[in-house]
């Protein structure tokens, strides 16, 4: 038994790879989320193909629903160079259900799929990998698998998504942390792995659409999470160092600072807030999905011009309508003053409230934030990549392991 500070999924991983290289007994660590379920049989054969295979190869499993538990819904994953955005393998789909479609009756699942790497729900790497290209970055959560296997990729390490390996875990389609506190990470950390390895001149497309995203967010009155992206960006221009200095600390910032805004203040109880008005709003009826980019423009100019407008009578006392999380579209929300939205599992609702000096506060610094990173792009790609061999080594994290012991009674 281990103990350590809570240094997220990151530094639980980075534990492990460094025990199980130190202790050199083992060919293998075994990479696995605390909440899935895994068949020994699956273990047996990633590791029977990882010692058959020809180079030390990255041998990951694939992700089945823990609810629908014939739904397969990852079989390989990839990083899309230009976007640096996480998906599908080409040629390779999401939330396949053999309940559904057997394999002899679906032609796709008969390809090979090249991924760039594995989800670390399950995931087997050989030490002797480890020992080369060092632990994960210290970036808590999200990113940390795939920029370790994108890692390994360009060290001439191939990840193999094995068919007839596979775990059970609750599927990320029923959940969205990209809108609470995780925010922070999966910008912070996407930044910080394009930095690290995007051939692409300012990352590609990355700049531009994290700026889209935060208009978003800014028309769905989703205050809050602008907010935190916009910390994920002032973090990665101070450099890498504070990737290790706040890993231990950041989490408690970060969910004590979106408080302030009201989008972030959940209710498990609907009860709790007042009641929503009888009639929705008349402009709400005729929101639909935009079709091309002329209607998606429309609708965001439209949206920005009423985000600048004093907010209805009455929106902060009642909220005109109470929606699901499937229903809390921008284009739909664009069109409110106030709305209860319930989150995507369902378990709790918060009462998201327009706030045009927020919108034009928040909206100027996600501007200038944005500008600033692009304008420095190449010169903090530089930094994080001479920087990289250090902050992933096992001795700058065996620091790292150490420190976040040092508030515990008794701790050296």
């Amino acid at each position: 038994m281990i103990e350590q500070g809570n240094i997220g999924g990151s530094g639980g991983f980075s534990r492990s790879m460094d025990e199980t290289v130190r202790a050199g007994k083992s060919d293998y660590v075994l990479l696995s989320d605390d909440d899935v379920e895994i068949d020994p049989e699956g273990i047996l054969r990633a590791a029977t193909f990882a010692d058959l295979a020809r180079t030390p190869t990255i041998v990951g499993g694939q992700m089945f629903s823990r609810y629908e538990r014939s739904v397969l819904h990852a079989f390989a994953e990839a990083v899309a160079p230009y976007r640096w955005w996480w998906g599908n393998a080409p040629n390779t789909k999401s939330r396949h259900d053999f309940g559904r479609r057997n394999l002899r009756n679906t032609p796709w699942l008969h390809r090979r799929a090249d991924g760039d790497y594995n989800g670390w729900w399950m995931c087997l790497i050989p030490t002797r990998i480890i020992a080369e290209l060092g632990l994960a970055l210290p970036i808590f959560i999200k990113w940390d698998d795939a920029e370790y296997g994108v890692r390994a990729r360009d060290r001439g390490y191939p990840t193999v998504s094995l068919p007839g390996v596979g775990c059970w875990q609750a599927p990320w389609t029923d959940k969205n942390d990209a809108l609470d506190w995780n925010a922070y990470y999966h910008l912070r950390n996407r930044l910080v792995a394009a930095l690290l390895h995007s051939p692409l001149k300012h990352g590609g497309s990355l700049v531009p659409e994290s700026l889209e995203r935060q208009l978003q967010a800014l028309l769905s009155m989703q205050y809050s999470t602008v907010a935190l992206r916009a910390l994920a960006i002032e973090d990665v221009l101070r450099g890498p160092a504070h990737l290790h200095a706040d890993i231990g600390t950041s989490l408690a910032r970060l969910r004590e600072f979106r408080l302030q805004y009201a989008d972030a203040r959940g209710e498990a109880d609907l009860e709790s807030f007042p009641p929503p008005r009888r009639r929705a709003p008349e402009a709400v009826k005729s929101s639909t999905t935009p079709t091309n980019k002329v209607n998606l423009l429309t609708k965001a100019a439209s949206g920005t011009i009423h985000q600048l407008r004093r907010p209805r009578q009455g929106a902060r006392q009642r909220p005109q309508m109470a929606l699901p999380y499937q229903d809390a579209s921008w284009w739909v929300l664009v069109k409110l003053d106030s709305a209860v939205v319930s989150t995507a599992d369902g378990t709790s609702a918060a009462w998201y409230q327009r706030d045009p000096r927020l919108f034009r506060s928040l909206g100027l610094r996600s501007i200038v934030l944005h500008a600033r990173l692009r304008r420095r792009w190449a010169r903090l790609a530089a930094e994080y990549r001479a920087a990289a061999p250090e902050f992933t080594s096992p001795e700058r994290w065996r620091e790292t392991f150490a420190a976040s012991l040092g508030d515990r009674p008794g701790a050296l």
